[in-house]
């Protein structure tokens, strides 16, 4: 019975071919939805770029009251149907900071800049790739770095339009 069971997860949990085709449409990928509120701990686009590459626009939720949001650009590739990419100290310095919807003075989100980059340290410098697998109506999100599985970054995510009005928030 067990390898029934086994059997019938492994062939419910196939794997996406192309992890960005709905990128294609204009949906973005909702991490950790909760559908009935329409929020997301973080929305993440994709665009096209040069050389195969894609253009990453991700907005990140990092505190929740008030709520204060990160969006960083980044640069990706597809790799064996994993999206492949890297933290860089460069894209987080870039990156806006916003608070209650509203960007905060650069003074104030360069402090809030280091003080992420700071706690994110770990996360920079080894290649992140994320595949997804299929779970029904969504996709299980499964992280490694420098290929070594790490399942405390997994999660659940869903493909939005913009119309559906998701956004990021606790």
């Amino acid at each position: 019975m067990l390898t029934i069971s086994i059997l019938i997860a492994l062939l419910g949990a196939q794997s996406v071919e192309d992890p960005l085709a709905p990128a294609q449409e204009g949906k973005q990928q909702c991490y950790a939805p909760n559908v009935e509120a329409k929020t997301c701990q973080a929305l993440a686009g994709y665009e096209r770029a040069e050389g195969g590459t894609y253009r990453n626009t991700a907005t990140v939720l990092i505190a929740p009251s008030p709520v204060v949001t990160m969006t960083t650009v980044s640069q990706v590739t597809v790799k064996d149907g994993a999206v492949c990419g890297y933290n860089r100290v460069e894209d987080l310095e870039a990156s806006e900071i916003n608070v209650d919807g509203m960007p905060i003075p650069e003074a104030q989100a360069s402090g809030v800049r280091g003080q992420i980059i700071q706690a994110m340290a770990p996360m920079i410098g080894p290649e992140i790739c994320t595949r997804y697998t299929s779970d029904g109506d969504g996709l299980s999100a499964e992280t490694s770095f420098d290929g070594v599985a790490r399942p405390e970054f997994n999660t659940r995510v869903i493909w939005v339009s913009p119309d559906d009005g998701y956004r990021v928030a606790p």
